[in-house]
This record gives structure tokens, sequence and C-alpha cells, in this order.
């Protein structure tokens, strides 16, 4: 068990690049169903995941991170480094529920849409 102490500023910067790629991995299967076409202008390209409004990575990641708070006014937290990085991945399922699979075009439109 590898336990870590710190602030949550500190996990999304050195442990939140390590999760990126995780989830990135955990997408990868699903682009590849979709036949790399993308969900809003049907066009067969490049795939990225886009997470949907609401569901970004960060809200999720602290999230799972709210249970583990020691010190509320320094928001430190003491965590299961595995345990962790597995509840954050899990959060991030079903995949359907928490992403979108689109071309970096529509990409692009979707994040800057308003709600």
């Amino acid at each position: 068990m590898a336990e870590l102490i710190c602030a949550v500023k500190e996990f999304h910067k050195f442990i939140g690049p390590r999760i990126r790629n995780a989830i990135q991995y955990l997408t990868k299967r699903r682009k590849k169903e979709l036949n790399h076409i993308c969900e809003m202008c049907g066009k067969q390209g490049e795939l990225e995941a886009a997470h949907v409004k609401g569901k970004s990575r960060k809200l999720v990641i602290e999230r799972i991170l709210s249970k583990y708070i020691i010190d509320k006014e320094n928001k430190i937290i003491k965590i299961d480094l595995a345990k962790v990085e597995d509840e954050i991945l899990a959060a991030h399922k079903p995949i359907g529920d928490y992403f979108k699979f689109l071309c970096a075009k529509c990409h692009l439109k979707y994040d800057f849409q308003r709600d």
C-alpha cells in the first residue's frame, strides 16, 4: 500500500497526469468500437474523448478525494494511491455517461457551447 498525504492541488499536479493517461487508455477501446466516427458530425477520423459537461475529470477526482480530506482548511488528503486510482477510474463508468467521442473540431465546439 502506497500512502500519500498531500494537498488536493498537489494531487492534481503530480498524480493528475497519470490519471489522465489511465482514462485515455480506458476510452481507447470505445473509440475503436465506434469505428472512429465522431458522435457529433458523423465523420470518420481520429477521435478525442470529451468529458460530458458537469462531469469533468477534475470534478470526478475532487468528488472522490473529498472522502479523504484530513485538513479541510488546507484541503489536505490522506489516501492509498492504488485504491483512489481505482475509485477514480470506476467513477468514469459507464463510459457513455461521462464521455462524448468527438473529432478535434467538434470537441472544441462542444467545449465552448453554452449549456
